[in-house]
Order: structure tokens, then sequence, then C-alpha cells
């Protein structure tokens, strides 16, 4: 005779009480495919409802997160199989469903505890990014997989090196989730674009004076000074808003102004008011503008810094937009690539930019000093429609690098700046929390840099 099926709440309560460490049964619970079944449904439903809670203001659902995962409820259910089928040979027989069944529940149990204490302790204190919203993070995840060996070795009740791999097991799942960046099933929503009324309009004659106007920015690059380190500059602004227009004009006049370099700067920009007047901030304009930069500075001794702005994503790219063209974005490892090819040692790379910090590890060397507008889980603030400039464009660039000479130090004091700022405008997922990379040789050959004689005497 078959033993009768568990009833739903059953796993729901063993669920939350493993969670807290107790030690619960599973030899007694079976458990039906439609049964399984409903608790991914709740535990889904529930993971979706409370992604949505932690996000103050507008928010986008974002569906490619249910495909995220898989490779570790397959390693979960791996560990089930086997632990049980362990078990079985010593008489001691477990549901494979009915346990793995108990794991999801309580594993909802201890992320509505985590959503709790986020939205009661981290959230109103705008907390994101510090070091309690860290020890927040780390304290549930190891909690998580304590809690979860606990529940697989007593359920099966297996000792000696089998304890080691449930552990490795637990223990592994939070670790990949961190390193891997799991996706979330809601991400704060952009701010409005800018008005379409000025649509690009495509015509063979604004075709050819786009060719036209990239090469002869590239032309008209001033080779570098002998004896002098000089400071070259290229803007890139993708996404075809306004303020991002305004920061790469901005940008480029203050490293004119600021470190003697005019005839060194190139300015890329997709925006349907600078058809006549600037080159697109395509891929390609991108690649050979770094070329041609290559080409007339001294690779070895000059500095060529990069100003990246647009919307970011989590996945690491650069957005690019200039309707109706079809424009791809740039990747770090792709921007990487080009500066190695152009032979270019020394370099400032600026990425201002929701989630920017994922840019730094593909980047980062001992000649490279990378500023980022935010850290990988947060988004910058100031990149809509009715910005003038971006928080941090404005607070580094516009502000405190006008007056230093250093990017460290201007970094460092537009810090607090920022912090106000975003405190003033109610930024609704925490301090976007700008990242600094400085490499070990880059620090001399900055400190060289030729300020412009005007500014010099200041």
């Amino acid at each position: 005779m078959r033993p009768p099926v568990t009833a739903l709440r059953t796993f729901f309560l063993r669920g939350l009480q493993s969670a807290f460490f107790l030690r619960v049964a599973a030899h007694d619970l079976r458990i039906t495919p439609l049964q399984l079944l409903l608790i991914l449904l709740i535990g889904t439903a529930a993971s979706i409802l409370m992604g949505r809670l932690v996000i103050s203001g507008a928010a986008e659902f974002y569906p490619k997160a249910f495909l995220w995962g898989w490779s570790i409820v397959i390693l979960q259910l791996w560990l089930i199989w086997f632990l049980s089928d362990q078990a079985q040979k010593r008489g001691f027989k477990v549901q494979v469903a009915a346990l793995f069944a108990l794991g999801l529940t309580q594993t909802l149990a201890l992320e509505a505890l985590s959503t709790v204490l986020y939205l009661a302790l981290i959230q109103p204190q705008a907390l994101d990014g510090s070091i309690w919203h860290w020890i927040l993070y780390i304290g549930m995840s190891i909690w998580g997989a304590i809690a979860y060996w606990l529940l697989v070795v007593r359920t099966t009740r297996n000792q000696g090196k089998l304890i080691l791999l449930a552990g490795l097991v637990a223990f592994a799942v939070p670790l990949t989730v961190h390193v891997a960046e799991a996706p979330m099933y809601w991400l704060p929503q952009q701010e409005e674009v800018d008005s379409e009324a000025d649509l690009l309009q495509l015509t063979p004659s604004s075709l050819e004076t786009q060719l036209t106007l990239a090469s002869r920015q590239r032309l008209a690059l001033k080779p570098e000074r002998p004896g002098v380190t000089d400071l070259f500059s290229i803007s890139y602004a993708p996404y075809e808003e306004g303020v991002f227009l305004r920061e790469s004009s901005m940008v480029n006049a203050v490293i004119e102004e600021r470190f003697d370099a005019a005839g060194h700067t190139q300015e890329l920009v997709n925006s349907p008011t600078t058809l006549e007047t600037l080159p697109w901030a395509s891929l390609e304009n991108l690649e050979r503008a770094i070329k041609q930069a290559g080409d007339v500075m001294d690779t070895e001794h000059d500095v060529l810094l990069i100003y990246l702005t647009s919307h970011g994503g989590k996945n690491g790219e650069l957005a690019a937009k200039l309707w109706p063209l079809e424009m791809d974005p740039l990747t770090p490892q792709t921007l990487n690539l080009w500066l190695d090819k152009a032979g270019i040692r020394n370099r400032v790379i600026v990425v201002s930019a929701c989630y920017a910090g994922s840019w730094i590890a593909p980047l980062m060397n001992d000649y490279t000093l990378i500023m980022t507008a935010a850290d990988a889980s947060h988004t910058s603030y100031g990149c809509g429609s009715g910005s003038e400039l971006t928080f941090f464009g404005r607070a580094v660039f516009d502000e405190a690098l006008r007056e230093t000479y250093s990017f460290e130090q201007a970094f460092k004091q537009a810090l607090p700046v920022i912090r106000q700022r975003e405190i003033e405008g109610e930024k609704q997922d925490g301090f976007s929390n700008p990242q600094i990379f400085v490499g070990a040789k880059i620090r001399p050959v900055l400190q060289q840099l030729q300020p412009a004689p005007q500014a010099a005497g200041h």
C-alpha cells in the first residue's frame, strides 16, 4: 500500500522550521508532480513580488531572469538524489522530489525574511551598498547555506565525507549567485527619454556629410609634442538623449581648458541635432578614433582619456541608440581590444552609466586609471531628459577637475557631493557608489600631464 500524499502546508511549515535550523523529518513526506509544480509556481511568484518590493519607484520587469539559475537547480537535484540514494542503501528511504520541495520552501522562507529585513533596515535609511547592506547580504547567504546543509544532512542521515560534500554544494550555491551576478526580476525604470520631435532625417546628403565629418575630425588631430606628456581625449555618447551630448561637450571643454589639449580631442555623439556638426558615436567610428589617436600620440608616454556616457546595463553593455539606425552596444572587452591594437599604454577610462562598475575588471591593468559613475549593482543618476549633466559628470569634471589636475583628487572630492545630491534628489535604489581603480604605474605618468598655461597660472 502506497503511503498517503502529504498536505502542501506541511512542506511550507517544515521548510520554515528548517530555515531556523530546527530538525525536521522528510522520510514521511510524499509529494505529487502537481504539488511540486504548485510549490515552484508559488515560490517564483513570491520571488517576483519581493523583487518588486525592494525597488522604490517605477520598475521594469525583466523576463530573461527566468532563464538564469537552472545549473544551480540541477546541482541541488543531483545532491539530493545522491544523498537519498546513499540513505536508501542503508535502509532509510526519502523521496527525492519531497526533499527537493522542502528545500524550495526553506529558500522561500529565508528570502522572505531577507526581504523584510531589507525593507525595515536598509531601504528606509538609503543604506544600499553600505557596509550594513553587505552585512545583511553576506549574513543571509551564510545563514541560507548552513540551513540547507543541515536540512539535507539531517533528513538523509548521512555521515562522514557525504556531510562535507553536502556542505560544499550548500556554500557553492550563494557563491555562484554572487559571482555570476544573478539578474533580478525587476530593474529600476530609466528616466523618460527626450522628445522624439526632432527625429533623425537620413538622406544621401546627410550620410555623405557624416563620412566627411568623421574623416575630417580624425585628420585634424594634432600630433604629440616631443618632450611633453600630452593628454589626448575621445568622448563617446552613443545614446540620443540631450544630457549625453551636453556631457560630452562639457568634458572636452574641461580637458582642453585644463590640460592644454586643444587639437587632441575627438567627440563622437549620437544626436539628431548634431547630424551636420559631429560624427556619429558608432563602434566603427570609435575604433577608428582610437587608432588615429594611437598613430599621432606617443603611445609610451602620452595619455589617452576615453569618456563614455550613456545608459548602462547589468550585462556590462553601454547602450547605443540613434533611431532609425541600428546601433550596437559597446562592451569593455571590445574597448580593451581596440586600445591594445592601437598600442596605447597609458589610459584614463571614465564610464558614466548605470552599473558601470562591471567595466573595471575587464579593463584594469598597471597603466590604467578607471572611474565609473556607479558600482556593478546600482544605477547612476541624472541621465534623463530633464538633466543638464549627469550627477557624476557634473561633480567630477565640471566642478572638481576645474580645481585640481588630479583625476584621483577630483574623484575623491566629488564623492560626498554626489551622495548629497542623490539624497536630495530622492534616488530610490540607494547610493550609486562610484568606483575608481588606479594602476600602480599610471599615477606618475598622470602627474606629468601638461596643464594649460592660463590654468597653471591660477
